[in-house]
């Protein structure tokens, strides 16, 4: 039996982690059952809960898979490679947050600790693994991938000014940036429209409330909080734009997502994101929170639908390495060689 522990909430309204998309397929070719814990919202709660399933389970798990984030979760982590150390269970970290460095720096005792004594660390980014290599830490690169099928790429005829934003609502996805650029962008386009799809997580909705508010853009502008991927996917049909605003970022699967349908995409250039957009190439990237910079380019696109349609199609092609059947193979062999 394979243990996964980490933040699975997708019940509760969060995005998914990519382990959920993989999870069947993996099981049915190792022969496997996995269980994923924990689901619960509480992070005193899910602490619990985690526990309560590792001792459950205690003698019947082969190996763990631990995420790792950079943010409070770190602790979670730390806490079940310490256990896994005492009772030797095999065990592998899969690393998500952007800002892993900082957390590097900050606790490194417990970094060491956690990538040290692990079966393997897998890195889904080329930038965080060079951050690993940095640091000494054995690394594995397996990227985050979807399953095309699922997505259906379409070429827009036009450009219009309906841009789309799916993260969670958080400071370190810097939703405000995306308002921001609405005000600016509806100085010069009466029919803007934003549409932003995410759950809250740390009461930034309520900032970009305020501040749609403030600019008086409430008709422009549409919070739907979380969606189903079905649901969401309907709505990105009828936008032309993607933007990313994050601060801090590592290998966003909603990029993958926006690359496979087609939207064109104009993101901030942080952490890992170009390591998978180039700007000119597949996208058009900015500097953190420059607003004034996403909206021109957001603008030359409105104005250039031929130059969007060839960066959309080169988005499209440079995705084969991140397909489910490429990517999954990979996690079966380490499980394997572990």
């Amino acid at each position: 039996m394979i243990l996964y522990i980490g933040n699975i909430l997708s019940s509760k309204g969060l995005n998914p982690p990519p382990i959920e998309s993989m999870k069947d397929k993996i099981c049915e070719s190792i022969g496997k059952k996995m269980i994923l814990v924990s689901n619960k919202r509480n992070m005193w709660v899910r602490f619990l809960h985690m526990n309560l399933v590792y001792f459950w389970y205690f003698r019947k798990v082969s190996i763990i898979f631990l995420d790792v984030y950079s943010t409070k979760a770190f602790y979670y982590t730390f806490y079940f490679a310490f256990l896994s150390k005492i009772f030797s269970h095999k065990y592998i970290s899969v690393v998500h947050g952007g800002n892993i460095e900082n957390r590097i720096k900050k606790s490194k005792w417990m970094t060491n600790f956690v990538f040290e004594n692990s079966n393997a660390n897998i890195i889904p980014s080329i930038y965080v693994e060079s951050i690993f290599k940095k640091h000494n830490f054995k690394t594995t690169y397996i990227p985050n991938c979807i399953d095309f099928s699922k997505y259906k790429f379409k070429i827009r005829k036009e450009i219009r000014p309906r841009i789309m934003w799916l993260r969670s609502f958080h400071d370190i996805y810097n939703p405000k940036m995306a308002i921001e650029i609405l005000r600016i962008l509806n100085e010069d386009y009466n029919d803007v429209k934003l549409t932003m799809v995410g759950p809250d997580k740390d009461g930034s909705l309520k900032k970009c409330l305020e501040l749609s508010k403030k600019y008086k853009l409430n008709k422009k502008v549409e919070f739907v909080g979380y969606l189903r991927k079905i649901e969401w996917l309907e709505i990105a049909r009828d936008h032309d734009i993607f933007i990313n605003t994050s601060t801090i970022d590592n290998m966003p699967v909603s990029i993958l997502e926006m690359m496979a349908l087609g939207l064109p995409i104009v993101s901030t250039n942080v952490g890992g994101i170009p390591f998978i957009l180039k700007t000119g190439e597949n996208s058009l990237l900015v500097k953190n929170n420059d607003c004034k910079s996403m909206a021109s380019s957001i603008k030359y696109l409105i104005n250039e639908p031929l130059f969007a349609n060839k960066i959309s199609m080169n988005a499209l092609n440079s995705l084969k390495p991140f397909s489910a059947e490429l990517v999954v193979p990979k996690w079966i062999k380490i499980i394997k060689t572990v």
